[in-house]
């Protein structure tokens, strides 16, 4: 497990998408909203890490976006921040 400050929020957001995920889509409209605000930029990582941190970001916003506006996410677009969120995760472990 890593050390590194951003990790537990890292961990954290991916847990929340796999509740969010068997949620309904109300609920997870608000959970994945509640996220795009809990993974927000601090500024402080490394470069590569902050840019891994922002496709996780983007990615997470997108579905929360698309859930809130259509009440529903395509796969694509969960596995789309599932994906973004693990490489976070992943650059932070090592």
């Amino acid at each position: 497990m890593s050390d590194h400050p951003d990790f537990p929020k890292a961990n954290h957001a991916l847990q929340v998408l796999r509740q969010a995920r068997l949620s309904r889509n109300e609920a997870a409209a608000v959970m994945i909203g509640d996220l795009v605000y809990e993974t927000a930029s601090t500024g402080f990582a490394e470069p590569e890490i902050e840019e891994a941190r922002q496709a996780a970001w983007d990615a997470i916003s997108a579905l929360a976006k698309t859930l809130k506006e259509e009440g529903f996410a395509a796969p694509a677009i969960w596995k789309a921040a599932f994906g973004a969120t693990q490489s976070w995760i992943e650059l932070l472990d090592h």
